[in-house]
């Protein structure tokens, strides 16, 4: 068997890994992780310092079959990573997932002592999810994780420093503390001809990869802090299980390493839902300034500052806004003059993901709940809204 790592480099935030012979063609280069937090890798356990590089590839491994090897791993991930697997054979049955990586030493260290109140860190990139987990957090306990490296690109220092701006500033307002992570996840690997062969699992990053590896990045910051838990704040919820995409009930909440759990949140509501309850939090807090909530991924082009507010995503969060009577550009989304109109134009015109149409049919519930006591231009949008959805939403949706 090969070993998946030729050699590591180890310093005091940051780690980068080089691929063994399996990997290494699979790979557009090695995988490095930097910390802008309180950290020294160096004095955490081999097997957790890789644990984020693991997390990132062990998919792909499962996929390709075959055996592979690697130094050492531990003990709690050996264990959760068969059930990790068994979650994506549940959501994807008719891909193959019956690689091995196995270790050579399992390893089993103590938890290190943590000396303050903290015990958990979220995951925090300012969109609907992560936002109504955190207004749901205690900000004593909990710190907020970034990471560059996901959906906005390593070679954007600007659009990196106005997200940590708006992350600086929410986090002020609830006397929450941060931490940044920067990591080649988003192209890190190669999967054109897995594509073709397997095109339920395009694009890989966002149907595979991108919820046990996010995850991953958080292992070594918790503990070496002594933290408990690692929250990650999900789109697919407990009432969608059967939703294929790559960050699930069926995945990350099955990890853990060194006694660290992770904790899928968020789970009772539907993303539409989420933007209600951050709207009534909100209004039930009038000292607070609204966020502009980053939504918009851009085609994931390494540059989602701005909410564009062309596209599905943007247009389910401005519609659900609307349906509470807000004014879409108070949470970031400046839709043009005027707004009803410019929404209807793109409404018209965009496709659905089919993999989001539960969010959707949701949205109409929740609008027929709000026409009885709409009045003027938004009664009037409501109407038009239903009468869209019931006559030609269906057509709309992406084709097979």
């Amino acid at each position: 068997m090969n070993n998946i790592i030729s050699h590591i480099d180890i310093g005091i935030n940051k780690a980068t890994v080089f691929p063994g012979a399996p990997l290494a063609e699979r790979m557009r280069q090695p995988f490095t992780v930097e910390y802008d937090a309180d950290i020294d890798l160096r004095e955490l356990d081999f097997s957790i310092v890789i644990t984020p590089f693991l997390l990132n590839v062990i998919p792909l491994l499962w996929l390709l079959g075959g055996s592979y090897k690697v130094d050492s791993m531990d003990g709690d991930l050996f264990s959760s990573l068969e059930l990790v697997k068994e979650g994506f054979r549940a959501i994807y049955p008719d891909v193959p997932w019956e690689g091995q990586l196995i270790p050579e030493t399992l390893t089993s260290t103590p938890r290190r002592k943590n000396n303050t109140d903290l015990s958990q860190v979220l995951f925090f990139s300012g969109g609907v999810d992560s936002s109504y987990s955190a207004i749901n957090a205690d900000p004593a306990r909990t710190v907020l994780l970034t990471v560059w490296g996901h959906d906005i690109a390593l070679n954007n220092d600007s659009a990196w420093e106005t997200v940590c701006s708006r992350v600086g500033s929410f986090a002020s307002s609830f006397s929450f503390r941060t931490a940044r992570v920067r990591a080649n996840v988003f192209r890190l690997l190669r999967c054109g001809d897995i594509h073709k062969e397997y095109p339920i699992l395009k694009p890989w990053y966002g149907m595979v990869q991108h919820g046990p590896g996010l995850v991953g990045l958080a292992f070594p910051l918790a503990v070496y802090n002594g933290w408990e838990r690692i929250l990650f704040s999900s789109s697919v919820g407990e009432k969608v299980t059967h939703v294929p995409w790559g960050s699930h009930p069926f995945l990350e909440p099955r990890l853990k390493a060194n006694d660290t759990k992770v904790i899928s949140e968020g789970t009772e509501l539907i993303w539409a839902d989420k933007i209600m309850a951050i709207v009534d939090f909100y209004r039930n807090n009038p000292g607070l300034t609204r966020p502009s909530m980053r939504i918009c991924l851009d085609d994931m082009n390494g540059n989602p500052v701005k909410n564009c507010t062309l596209c599905e995503k943007c247009l389910r969060g401005i519609v659900s806004l609307i349906i509470r009577y807000e004014d879409p550009s108070d949470w970031g989304f400046p839709v043009p003059d005027p707004v009803f109109n410019s929404v209807k134009n793109c409404l018209l015109t965009m496709t659905i993901p089919r993999s989001n149409k539960y969010i959707w049919d949701r949205i109409h519930h929740l609008a027929l709940q709000a026409l009885p006591e709409s009045h003027g231009e938004y009664r009037e949008f409501l109407n038009w809204y239903i009468d869209w959805y019931e006559k030609r939403y269906i057509l709309q949706l992406e084709k097979i």
